[in-house]
């Protein structure tokens, strides 16, 4: 990871070995010493290098490694670390994400399975025993999608750590007055801007070249009818609060989102807390200005208050990464809780 500022709370998970000193004194839950690795790090164990050097990390590269959704700037979804399983020791069994690929002859069929907290806590272990390359791919590709959620669930859970941590109260708790939902608002944001509807969270950190800035914006109307799911609303909606409440550096500047080279994505969250949602991953960018950066957000039902809800995380990291500020916003969103439930 480059660049990652040391005031900003993301670097305690983003080095993984920081985390562990953190908690290093304390065993989890589960009785076991706290899991390392980076945020957004897969630990791939093949039986040796020539599989990882061959189709089978080829293929395993193609999706763990892919592209991540959303940016403006090549970033995999997954930084990928690989080593061979005799050379599986007490330091790599503490990684949190683990994707074992185990070609085995002599075996009769082809085995897959998970394991929570093996060696370690928080942990996620994913491997497939088969007796040939075929019958791997096989199965890979038939419950690949179902891995990569259980990863992604895991990497939710190590950032949530540090947010309770870190955890800012008295912000969280203007944030459940104003819209009924609780969210673990980390340290190092303020209230930039609020009116009736809407909210406005700021993290800005100094950097040497350019400064980060992580936003939330929290924003909400009545709910009518299920149009506020349609995508179109969904981006005009957003363009009129930015418009409204996001000025940029000049008087005649103002964020928008930026769909001329990449149209946002949209994807249907079954399992968001706050109930059915949809999920946008897009580029915004300044009108009469060069700043830009992804944003994530999430539009739901508030259905005891029918109120339809938009969380939305936007990051400005110029030239540098941005996933693992996206991850931890959206961790943030995905442990939403309604305070009248």
């Amino acid at each position: 990871m480059n660049n990652i500022p040391v005031k900003f709370i993301t670097f305690l998970f983003s080095g993984g070995i920081l985390l562990s000193s953190l908690t290093s004194c304390n065993l989890g839950k589960s009785g076991k010493f706290p899991s390392t690795g980076t945020v957004n790090e897969l630990l791939i164990i093949t039986n040796d290098k020539e599989q990882w050097e061959g189709p089978l990390g080829d293929t395993i590269r193609a999706f763990f490694g892919a592209e991540q959704v959303g940016l403006s700037q090549p970033e995999p979804v997954f930084d990928l670390v690989n080593i061979a399983d005799e050379n599986l020791n007490d330091i790599f069994k503490k990684f949190h994400n683990i994707f074992i690929a185990d070609i085995n002859p002599d075996s009769t069929q082809t085995i897959s399975g998970t394991n929570k907290d093996l060696w370690s806590e928080p942990q996620r272990i994913i491997k497939i025993s088969a007796p040939d390359l075929q019958s791997f791919y096989k199965e890979f590709d038939l419950k690949k999608e179902t891995f990569m959620r259980l990863f992604i669930e895991l990497e939710r859970e190590r950032t949530l750590t540090i947010n309770y941590m870190s955890m800012d109260i008295l912000l969280s708790d203007t944030v459940a007055k104003k819209f009924g939902i609780k969210l673990p608002i980390p340290e190092g944001f303020y209230l930039a801007k609020q009116s009736k509807d809407f909210m406005w969270l700021r993290h800005k950190v100094t950097k040497v070249k350019q400064d980060l800035e992580l936003g939330i914006m929290i924003y909400s109307m009545n709910y009518h009818d299920t149009v506020v799911f349609n995508p179109k609303h969904i981006l005009r909606w957003r363009n009129t609060i930015t418009l409204e409440n996001i000025p940029g550096p000049s008087p005649i500047s103002f964020m928008k989102v930026a769909d001329e080279h990449l149209h946002p994505v949209f994807d249907t969250i079954t399992d968001f807390p706050g109930g059915y949602a949809v999920e946008t991953r897009g580029l915004w960018e300044v009108e009469n200005d060069f700043m830009g950066g992804p944003f994530i957000n999430y539009t739901f039902v508030d259905k005891v208050n029918n109120k339809v809800i938009t969380l939305d995380g936007y990051v400005y990291n110029p030239n540098d990464v941005k996933k693992y500020y996206l991850r931890e916003l959206e961790s943030i969103f995905f442990v939403l809780k309604f305070t009248s439930r």
